[in-house]
């Protein structure tokens, strides 16, 4: 799409005023720390398909928008965006969106944001109430890393799990390369945080739902189990696996078999596997 109103630019230098629509410019030199600029609730996603859901899913909370020039015509409705809406954003070279980023696979776009909202049991209860939830549930037992959650996400998007649970504290954060590792799954699936796990996966017993815990050990083979209607599928850490408070108040086990080479999978591998499974059983 073309667009007349924003003129072509060059990537600033380090000491570049950074541009702002309507006219004029902001003082700012780029080998300062781009941080000072950034909120506590605030953060600097990156990378092409985090920011184009994050536009797509949020545009009201974007908040500034840093961009390689060769990155401008991709992202235009997003330039068109913040003129219309006096956001900031400027042309940067590659190296001061690894310096902003604080990463090398920023892919040529950071968005300064608000960050990504994450749902407490209420929100959840609610939306279970309101019958505006579809497939599994999805319940991260001790799995810690940001990079495991990210492409966990990206999995439950694809297969269609209606939000990932876990313990207040325990559960990673939506970090940046947690969200970058989604591919855009951040903006589409919920990441709800409980602060009483063992007292609310009781509370989704109680309304019906299957509580499902995953073992290298015990357990049916999942592909023997019907993994469909309202479920908890619980999957445990690598090193730990599903603590034994959690798997006490499990409706069931499965275990994903193999050749017993290796003591399990990894986490989001395991994922994929389990949500495929349920996902099957939902369309046969």
């Amino acid at each position: 799409m073309k667009r007349s109103r924003l003129s072509p630019r060059r990537p600033a230098s380090p000491g570049a005023p950074a541009a702002r629509p309507g006219g004029g410019s902001v003082p700012r030199k780029l080998n300062r720390p781009a941080a000072r600029h950034q909120g506590k609730a605030e953060e600097k996603y990156h990378g092409v398909r985090a920011c184009e859901a994050l536009f797509a899913r949020r545009p009201g909370d974007i908040i500034r928008v840093y961009i390689a020039e060769d990155r401008r015509r991709h992202f235009s409705a997003l330039l068109d965006h913040c003129a219309k809406a006096r956001l900031g954003f400027q042309v940067v070279a590659q190296e001061n969106l690894a310096r902003i980023s604080e990463s090398t696979h920023h892919e040529g776009i950071v968005i300064l944001a608000r960050a990504c909202p994450r749902w407490g049991m209420s929100d959840l209860l609610r939306a279970i109430e309101e019958r505006r939830l579809k497939g599994p549930l999805l319940y991260l037992d001790g799995v810690q890393n940001p990079h495991n959650l990210g492409a966990i996400l990206r999995t439950a998007a694809h297969f269609g799990t209606a939000a990932v649970l876990g313990a207040r504290g325990d559960l990673p954060p939506l970090s940046p390369a947690a969200v970058r590792v989604a591919e855009g799954a951040a903006e589409h699936v919920p990441v709800c945080d409980l602060a009483d796990p063992l007292a609310d996966l009781t509370r989704l017993k109680e309304l019906g739902f299957r509580v499902v815990a995953t073992s290298s050990h015990r357990g049916s083979p999942v592909a023997a189990k019907s993994l469909g209607g309202n479920i908890v599928l619980v999957l445990g850490s690598e090193g730990e696996g599903v603590s034994k408070p959690i798997a006490a108040i499990a409706s069931e086990a499965v275990q994903i078999p193999g050749t017993g080479a290796v003591e399990s999978l990894n986490v989001s591998v395991a994922c994929g596997i389990l949500l495929a499974e349920a996902w099957r059983s939902r369309s046969v």
